[in-house]
């Protein structure tokens, strides 16, 4: 049986990001919202802030001084960051992701090196270094020959890796100081056998962010181009099994929760959408009476809460699966699609209601709007991670008692 009920720690931890993103977060990253150049929009102090509050290391185990949270509590703080701002979520659901990770497919020796890297710097964020100027959707919905996939290459020499190659649109890039990276070591192999992923600082010479990506939303965060040349990596600091890297990386967006996180993050912008929409609507007059009395506003509220909570109730039973570690790989993928998409629906019918108030920068929906887009792509193509989730359909055969021998003639064209 699916249970839902919030403990009291995971309402405690609700409270503490709602309170953070909404005193904290909201007025700073509207102030960045604003300002031109894309690499000095970021407020580190915002890091150190969650960082006190304990909200950075959430997903770090309590052995090793984090709060040792499962995959649904992180949807749920997620959600409420964003709230606040997306992008300012995403720098800490990055971190959250990577770290998870890092302790599934590390070794004691690994961690006992990396976690103080990460512990006693209160601004340490951390990225994964996977999407290239030519390779991004075929890693997720992996073309597995040796003409695709990244193109980075991982050359071993000795006892050390060297890696030289280009990544772009990395979220955190210019901001993690922990990177996970994945690279090929033999370009003749598909990448189900040739991918390998490595742990590396960002002083690390030969390591460079060289662009800061200007976009569209999100602009509280930054997504880099990130340069490796000739970049040195000690066999020590190989993450996993080399040659496996592709299932660790399929690993990471199901069973780790990247793109149930990711999800939840995006929900929170739409539930922002969605609460100043029912204020303006009580407060804004047309026709004699507040929007919210007329049917077709009306109906467009209910049906924008309607998406929310269906959403939110598919992120948190794919979350559920995942902490009962027998996670729902369909589900992980498809709650993503479903939030991200009922996420720019309800943002759309907010400008929709808003008019062309709306579309003025000193209003709220703009923003939001700005923002939701982004998660059609984010963590994953809604197209890609759909033909994913596709192959994972029910089969059943004349045995089922589902099978309908009408269906079989239909099919047949008779």
């Amino acid at each position: 049986m699916v249970d839902f009920t919030l403990s009291a720690r995971q309402q405690e931890l609700r409270e503490i990001a709602r309170d953070y993103a909404i005193n904290t977060v909201m007025p700073r990253a509207a102030a960045s919202d604003r300002i031109p150049e894309p690499d000095q929009s970021f407020d580190w102090e915002l890091v150190r802030e969650s960082s006190r509050l304990g909200l950075r290391t959430l997903s770090v185990p309590k052995d090793y001084g984090g709060e040792g949270a499962d995959v649904m509590t992180l949807s749920m703080v997620g959600e409420n960051i964003a709230y606040g701002d997306l992008g300012v979520a995403v720098a800490f659901d990055q971190t959250w992701k990577i770290m998870t990770m890092i302790f599934n497919l590390t070794t004691e020796a690994q961690r006992q090196r990396w976690m103080p890297v990460v512990m006693d710097d209160d601004t340490c964020l951390l990225a994964a270094a996977a999407t290239e100027p030519t390779s991004g959707s075929d890693t997720i919905l992996p073309y597995d020959g040796a003409g695709g996939g990244i193109r980075m290459t991982a050359e071993k020499k000795g006892d050390r890796w060297v890696l030289n190659g280009t990544k772009r649109y990395i979220s955190n890039g210019g901001l993690a100081k922990v990177i996970y990276v994945m690279a090929r070591a033999d370009l003749s192999k598909p990448p189900s056998q040739s991918m390998v992923g490595f742990l590396l600082t960002s002083d690390t010479p030969g390591y460079e962010c060289t662009e800061v990506w200007d976009k569209l939303g999100q602009r509280a965060v930054q997504n880099g181009t990130l340069e490796f040349n000739n970049v040195e990596i000690p066999e020590e600091d190989v993450v996993g099994e080399p040659g496996n890297a592709l299932a660790e990386i399929g690993a990471l967006l199901t069973r780790f929760g990247s793109n149930i996180q990711a999800g939840a993050t995006v929900l929170g912008v739409a539930q922002r959408a969605h609460d100043v929409t029912l204020q303006y609507a009580r407060q804004r007059v047309q026709g004699g009476k507040p929007i919210i009395e007329h049917q077709i506003q009306a109906k467009r509220l209910a049906r924008m809460q309607m998406l929310l909570e269906s959403a939110r109730y598919y992120l948190w039973y794919s979350g559920w699966t995942a902490t009962q570690g027998k996670t729902d790989a369909r589900a992980a993928s498809l709650c993503k699609v479903f939030a991200s998409e009922s996420a720019l629906t309800v943002t759309q019918e907010a400008f929709e209601l808003w008019a062309a108030t709306g579309y003025m920068k000193k209003n709220p929906i703009e923003k939001l709007l700005r923002d939701a887009l982004s998660f059609i792509h984010s963590d994953g193509t809604n197209d890609v991670l759909s033909l994913k989730a596709s192959r994972l359909l029910d089969e059943f055969g004349p045995n089922d008692p589902r099978y309908s021998k009408r269906v079989e003639e239909a099919a047949a064209g008779l």
